[in-house]
């Protein structure tokens, strides 16, 4: 979280969202929210205070996960100073197939989200048709089972075990 810095710290210069090549951009109720792109992996930004020019500083909240959000804002620091950007650590980064889990479950509960029924996100993550069923095919089918689970696993992310990803927590359950 990018914000202003207290009064009496007047060596950070003057930047603001513009001043950085973020992108997507997302416009929220409590901020802008951005991702500045890195091979090494991606640093998501938020500016509570929008798109404001302002002398900055980082909000950094002292939890469980405070080593995590510090290597994120030592690569940050690297990145505005012009100096090589290390990739996040190998604990923290997603394999393919967890990424490819992640997508599935935010796409279930974007559609749960959006009132989409069960069978219509069950056919659109497996690419299947699930309308002809009948109840009782549909209560058989492995797809609802194996639904139900992702979207037990989404509910849990948007619960707050999301930081179990950046923990690198995610290949110990």
């Amino acid at each position: 979280m990018l914000t202003a810095a207290p009064e009496g710290y007047d060596r950070p210069a003057l930047l603001g969202p513009a001043d950085l090549p973020l992108a997507p951009v997302l416009h929220a109720r409590d901020g802008l929210h951005g991702i500045v792109a890195d091979a090494g992996g991606d640093h998501r930004l938020w500016f509570p205070q929008g798109p404001a020019r302002i002398r900055l500083a980082i909000l950094v909240p002292l939890d469980e996960d405070l080593m995590v959000r510090l290597n994120g804002i030592r690569r940050f620091h690297r990145l505005l100073t012009g100096r090589p950007v290390r990739p996040i650590p190998s604990l923290q980064a997603l394999s393919a197939s967890e990424r490819q889990r992640a997508i599935q479950m935010l796409r279930a509960w974007d559609g749960a989200a959006s009132g989409a029924s069960r069978r219509d996100i069950a056919g659109v993550l497996f690419r299947s048709d699930f309308s002809g069923l009948s109840a009782a095919e549909w209560k058989s089918a492995s797809e609802r089972r194996q639904l139900a689970r992702i979207l037990a696993e989404a509910r849990a992310m948007v619960g707050g075990e999301y930081l179990t990803l950046l923990r690198g927590g995610l290949r110990q359950r």
